[in-house]
């Protein structure tokens, strides 16, 4: 009963953390957007935009290192988890079998040139890491397996979920609006947005993307409260 309660405080606590991410956010840019005044708001929508998109992106950064911590506290062995989970948190071993300038010193005094001996040298080394107790640890994820790319559009949303073993179609119906901030925001942070934004255009995005990140909470709040993470 009272692992069930500790159980229940933990995902609680995930939550609060991912809604206090979106709250000093929504507070920074709506205090930005309430500096419009009528002779000023086509100038400054480019401003919200880049801010907009900032905070999105920060946000969705947060909110899987959030979902890292939790998935980190729980206390079971790696091998409870889905195959996502355990290869990311194998991460580390497989870029060092992926290292191709990793090579083998143990054969001859001068190591050998055949690449394939240097592999295969790789590959035992991965063997020994999963033919141990590796399995039988508690699940440890390093947070820096979250890449935004700073260039946060749908593919880099899909690819971040696949890593971590959630729904990567998940938002499929907001890819739409995820690409035109995307694309907004560079356009205005590299200067070729020539031409002012348009402003009840730019409130109906800007929606959207709220909408998006309350979202974002509420999946990933039912996902761990469903143990989706868990291997079946």
């Amino acid at each position: 009963m009272q692992s069930e309660i500790a159980d229940m405080q933990d995902i609680l606590d995930f939550r609060s953390d991912m809604e206090d991410s979106l709250s000093w956010r929504l507070h920074e840019f709506m205090a930005l957007k309430n500096l419009l005044r009528e002779d000023n708001k086509i100038p400054i929508v480019k401003i919200l935009t880049v801010m907009l998109y900032a905070h999105f992106e920060g946000f969705f950064k947060d909110c899987l290192e959030c979902y890292i911590q939790y998935i980190n506290s729980i206390d079971l062995d790696l091998k409870n988890f889905s195959d996502a989970l355990i290869t990311a948190s194998l991460n580390r071993e497989y870029a060092a079998f992926e290292d191709i300038n990793r090579k083998c010193k143990e054969l001859t005094t001068t190591p050998p040139a055949e690449a394939f001996l240097h592999k295969y040298h790789r590959r035992w080394e991965l063997t020994q890491k999963l033919t141990s107790d590796y399995l039988n640890r508690h699940i440890r994820i390093d947070e820096h397996i979250i890449n935004t790319k700073s260039n946060l559009d749908y593919g880099v949303l899909q690819e971040n979920f696949y890593i971590l073993g959630l729904d990567y179609n998940y938002f499929f119906n907001k890819q739409h609006t995820i690409t035109k901030l995307v694309r907004l925001r560079n356009a205005v942070a590299h200067g070729s947005q020539k031409d002012p934004l348009d402003f009840v255009q730019f409130e109906k995005m800007e929606k959207e993307i709220l909408e998006i990140m309350e979202e974002l909470i509420l999946y990933l709040f039912t996902f761990c409260s469903e143990k989706k993470y868990l291997k079946f």
